[in-house]
């Protein structure tokens, strides 16, 4: 929203949701019949709220109602008994309030359907019509012909800042953008433009570093119940008061696929995965491919922590993208990222197999002696595993240079080079009692062989011995 139209909302919208709410007697005129279109655990905190007025003894909202999709069940059976596929979590609140609910006809257009019967026949023995519809996630576009039905018309609340981020995934949008703060809305639905009605109230909420996806579907939607329930207390107030979008401004999210958790090894850092795996979290694990021998193994990420210790490995500075490190000492797999920085993943789920942490995962698919080395995609088993391929602005991290014996170098003593001798000294000879000092152990063993999981054991011929380092 711009400056000009944000401080005229405030002025004239903020001052009843700042405060305190205070109980007031509801009078038979402003009592509503609310129909709640939504579907998800955003949709069903919005549906709470209104539940909780219902009940009160001098409720605001004295009929209720829900649409919402309808469950779908697999196909075969279990013990005789139908499996769920999918379920609405507005349906699972819905039959815990006792609320009556409308399933659309399948599909994404409401062609054909009314919530108030066909041909003006009234459903669920209310009688009358809807005064308002209340709308939070339903995934459907509304049509001119319903919204036209609700004489008070209908609202929809939307977890984001509008005009910034209109459409299916607000929050996905805000956590993969990296925002510090986001919000919601309270807004009239538009009959032609998603997302783009007059705006009736806002509130900013401030993501933590931590928040998940549904840590902040949840808070927000708690938010949102209070503040639509004050909405509709003041319906009258707020419309007077409605501020346009400024389209100028608006953002456009998207409904993020399976495809969209798919870790890129020669883009992603590691800001970007950990973005990832909050916008996703419980809903599509962010996901990459693993090959043993001539299987391709398809790995979900579960769980993943922020990097606080050093790389388990000296291996790591001058290992590919995507190799991962593991020690029987630390509940977590490293990975690393283009960027030379680092995930720790501490549960797993391989396609087909029940989830496992790092221990259990370790022990099945890490090979000490060639390391483990994550895929971006599948790759033909038939052929060698292609080695990786830095993008432009990237470069292949150089191995430590060996004497032609297999040796590690000596670095110098002090780590500068002789200083010239001067024209008028001569150089002082080497005293015979003197002898040469050995090299420091610590110097040497801070060099170590690079563990390159594309490649074979040939490259592990030639730096046995003193390089040898295990994992």
């Amino acid at each position: 929203m711009p400056l000009i139209a944000r401080q005229l909302w405030q002025q004239h919208n903020c001052h009843f949701i700042q405060q305190k709410t205070r109980s007031f007697s509801v009078t038979s005129s402003q009592q509503l019949k609310v129909l709640f279109f939504g579907t998800d655990e955003f949709g069903a905190k919005i549906l709470k709220a209104l539940a909780e007025n219902k009940r009160n003894p001098n409720p605001l909202i004295t009929e209720l109602a829900v649409v919402c999709p309808a469950t779908r069940y697999y196909s075969k059976l279990r013990a005789n008994k139908p499996r769920v596929m999918f379920q609405a979590h507005t349906d699972i609140l819905a039959y815990r309030y006792k609320l009556p609910v409308m399933n659309p006809p399948e599909g994404k257009s409401l062609t054909g359907w009314a919530p108030n019967g066909i041909d003006g026949k009234p459903l669920l023995g209310f009688g009358n019509k809807f005064d308002i519809g209340v709308v939070a996630s339903f995934g459907m576009f509304l049509p001119p012909r319903i919204i036209s039905m609700f004489p008070k018309g209908m609202i929809n609340v939307h977890p984001s800042l509008l005009p910034q981020y209109r459409g299916p995934s607000p929050i996905q949008a805000a956590l993969l953008n990296g925002d510090t703060s986001t919000g919601v809305t309270i807004q009239e639905v538009h009959p032609q433009v998603m997302d783009g009605g007059r705006v009736l109230a806002q509130l900013p909420y401030k993501i933590d570093p931590r928040d998940k996806y549904i840590d902040m579907a949840h808070a927000i939607g708690r938010l949102s119940g209070s503040l639509t329930i004050q909405v509709l207390e003041n319906l009258d107030f707020v419309r007077r008061h409605a501020v346009d979008q400024d389209a100028s401004l608006a953002t456009q999210t998207k409904l993020y696929k399976k495809v969209d958790a798919q870790i890129i090894w020669e883009q992603m850092t590691a800001t970007d995965i950990m973005r990832m795996h909050r916008a996703f979290y419980q809903k599509e694990p962010v996901h990459t491919f693993l090959r043993i021998k001539n299987k391709i193994h398809h790995v979900q990420f579960m769980e993943l922590v922020e990097p606080k210790k050093d790389p388990l490995s000296d291996d790591f500075a001058t290992s590919d993208p995507g190799t991962a490190f593991f020690m029987k000492k630390v509940p977590y797999v490293e990975i690393k990222c283009i960027d030379g920085s680092r995930i720790h993943v501490t549960r797993f789920k391989v396609a087909g197999k029940a989830e496992r942490d790092a221990f259990q995962f370790a022990a099945g698919y890490h090979d000490r002696r060639k390391g483990m080395r994550l895929l971006s995609r599948s790759v033909d088993v038939k052929r060698p595993t292609p080695p990786f391929v830095y993008p432009p602005g990237y470069e292949r991290p150089a191995a430590p240079e060996l004497a032609s014996d297999g040796a590690v170098p000596e670095p110098a003593s002090d780590g500068a080079a002789p200083e010239p001798a001067s024209d008028d000294a001569a150089p002082e000879p080497a005293s015979d009692d003197a002898a040469p000092e050995p090299a420091s152990d610590d110097a040497a063993s801070d060099v170590e062989t690079v563990v390159d999981p594309a490649s074979d054991s040939e490259s592990r011929s030639s730096s046995n011995g003193d390089g040898d380092n295990s994992k």
